[in-house]
């Protein structure tokens, strides 16, 4: 059995028989004040996808890792320079039970387009990050649905391009609960049309799938 948790924004729990894996410790989760932080609960691994703050913040990850001596942080060879600057070790490769893709993020209003790992575990998730270009997904996919760097539109093409069983929908922390409400409703009546069903998360809420 495996248990997703979602704390807020990108960052989920994702609990298994071979512990708790937390992906994307970002500024929303930890400074926000919308998680008790401290009923996270024992983590085993943290995965991070890329450099930008909604997706790791160093004092959350420091936070993390001083919780528990033998705790590992995963990602990007740019994620583990900047963690590097705080004085926390980065492994770059991937652990037992997880695969990557190294894709690009999407460009952002810049022109920039930083590198983005998406990381799926067991077989049975896969966070794509900040990227449409992953090339295949565990029966479920974590979405993003609302982004500077996208599209609601885009991201259900993407859905149904990699056609996952389910999808939980992501990044969306600047959205009030009513605008959240209204982009799940549309990203579940669309999906559902390609045989995908939206498992929709709130803050700091679990699911069991």
């Amino acid at each position: 059995m495996t248990t997703i948790r979602r704390l807020t924004d990108s960052c989920l729990v994702v609990t298994s028989d071979d512990g708790a894996t937390l992906f994307d410790p970002g500024f929303h989760t930890f400074d926000s004040g919308e998680i008790d932080l401290d009923s996270i609960g024992d983590i085993s691994r943290v995965l991070i996808t890329h450099e930008h703050g909604d997706h790791v913040k160093p004092d959350f990850v420091r936070w993390l890792v001083d919780r528990r001596s033998n705790l590992t942080v995963f990602s990007n060879r740019a994620v583990a320079d900047l963690l590097a600057g705080h004085g926390i070790e980065v492994t770059t490769a991937d652990p037992v039970g997880v695969s990557s893709e190294d894709v690009l993020h999407e460009m952002i209003p810049n022109g920039a387009q930083p590198p983005n790992r998406a990381y799926t575990i067991d077989g049975v998730l896969t966070h794509p990050g900040d990227s449409y270009q992953p090339t295949s997904t565990a029966p479920v996919l974590a979405l993003p649905l609302l982004i500077p760097w996208g599209s609601t539109t885009q991201s259900v093409e993407f859905a149904r391009r990699l056609a996952p069983k389910q999808v939980i929908p992501i990044h969306d922390f600047y959205l009030n609960e009513g605008g959240r409400s209204l982009i799940y409703g549309m990203a579940k009546n669309v999906l559902a049309q390609s045989g995908i069903e939206v498992i929709t998360i709130n803050w700091g809420e679990t699911a069991t799938i």
